[in-house]
């Protein structure tokens, strides 16, 4: 029997299992080693209650991808895991094809007030009065800023009030030949290919890359406004010289982190992730750092994208009363609590990230907070086939940059492009 649960387990199979009186419920997430035993301190005290019930953790620690794959997978084979982590851009996916659960005619029951989550957050999960996960924690992208360059060049920390000119003025005081060899080697920004990264920035300057409904690119990814800050934006690179250029503009793994803490880079766009991974460098005094909503263009009102995940249940779930009750408590202030002090992301929870903002004395989270503020949910979350339009969005930069395209001739080619793919045209 322990052979079969553990074979079954091993692809998300099997989905609520009975061992005589007790239950084993089967959680799937993305977590790599150190955010599996972090859950496993989340899960201590549901499994303490509910001493009848075993939570067997599947952490793949995988790329998104690779991870929604598998939990595609398990579904399509009708044994999905009773509880899994479900990521923004999954959200209308599954939705649409009916196989996650629509939690909110349980939370009372399970003792959860929505009322006390982030709004924008739970929007991300909700469609109507419908609720198909509880959000777990997330994220605002925002700029983060080297303060010691800062304050070597004389310029004042940015504010979450500033523009495209404050930042352009910043970041070319900060880019720099600093040996005297002529070649720069300290720069004042990062430029990223990524949509992920640099929609935000096209949002900041009052444009998009699609329109309101989703279903077509034209009008809004060729419009005048959206041009204009695809043009300011690649000009990091093809006009202003403020940021490294790297090879084919294919980032290594760690590339951004490494220029940044080394010093060669002075600001760069990036989510609450890199929290843990700065906490070291601020608490030996090797880096003092900033965090800063995105700067937007002057008469645009300041926005940033929020990316979130959440605890959902199969529509299907074996056992629908516990998997809830697990994903609530997965959800609670304690768990959102304990991810928070760990820096992985911010609560969900209204009063615990109020409460992380209190106890950090670096102002860190309070910058987070401050952006999320202005937040919007993102296209992935909004549309199924948004992968197929994010998949083609890094060659309109690249045509700009590496091929030398005038940014109006670009975004309307690629705008016909899409149109096309997304059926709008024929």
């Amino acid at each position: 029997m322990r052979r079969a649960v553990a074979a079954c387990l091993a692809v998300w199979a099997c989905g609520a299992v009975a061992e005589g009186d007790r239950v084993t419920l089967v959680l799937a997430n993305r977590a790599d080693y150190l955010e599996a035993k972090l859950e496993d301190r989340v899960l201590a005290p549901y499994v303490a209650v509910n001493r009848g019930v075993r939570v067997v953790q599947q952490s793949t620690a995988t790329h998104q991808a690779e991870y929604r794959e598998r939990l595609l997978t398990s579904m399509a084979a009708g044994s999905p895991p009773d509880v899994f982590l479900l990521d923004d851009n999954d959200v209308p996916a599954l939705v649409n094809r009916g196989v996650v659960l629509d939690l909110a005619p349980y939370l009372a029951r399970a003792g959860v007030d929505i009322g006390c989550l982030d709004q924008t957050v739970l929007s991300v999960f909700s469609r109507g009065n419908a609720v198909y996960a509880l959000p777990r924690g997330y994220t605002p992208l925002v700029v983060v800023y080297n303060k010691d360059l800062f304050d070597r060049a004389g310029i004042p920390y940015p504010r979450d009030d500033w523009t495209w000119d404050d930042f352009l003025r910043a970041a070319k005081r900060l880019t720099r030949d600093t040996d005297g060899d002529g070649r720069i080697d300290q720069w004042g920004a990062y430029f990223d290919r990524r949509p992920s990264i640099w929609i935000p920035w096209v949002w900041a300057g009052g444009g998009d890359v699609l329109c309101v409904d989703g279903r077509r690119a034209g009008g809004c990814l060729d419009a005048p406004v959206t041009i204009e800050a695809i043009r300011w934006y690649t000009g990091w690179m093809t006009r202003q010289g403020i940021a490294p250029r790297t090879h084919n503009l294919v980032k290594s793994v760690g590339e951004d982190f490494r220029l940044f803490t080394s010093g060669r880079v002075a600001m760069l766009t990036t989510g609450h992730s890199w929290v843990p991974r700065l906490r070291p460098y601020a608490a030996s005094g090797r880096l003092r750092v900033g965090f800063v909503g995105i700067p937007h263009r002057a008469g645009v009102r300041p926005v940033t994208v929020i990316y979130a995940s959440g605890y959902a249940v199969p529509a299907i779930a074996a056992r629908r009363k516990l998997s809830i009750e697990l994903a609530a408590d997965l959800t609670d202030s304690l768990a959102d609590g304990a991810r928070g002090e760990a820096g992985l992301e911010l609560p969900a929870l209204t009063t615990a990230a109020q409460a992380l903002v209190a106890r950090d004395t670096l102002g860190w989270e309070a910058a987070f907070v401050r952006a999320a503020a202005v937040g919007r949910m993102p296209w992935g979350a909004r549309i199924e086939r948004w992968r197929e339009v994010e998949a083609v969005l890094p060659d309109l930069l690249d045509r700009i940059t590496l091929a030398g395209a005038a940014p109006a001739a670009a975004a309307h080619e690629l705008a016909r492009q899409l149109d096309r793919a997304l059926g709008a045209i024929r």
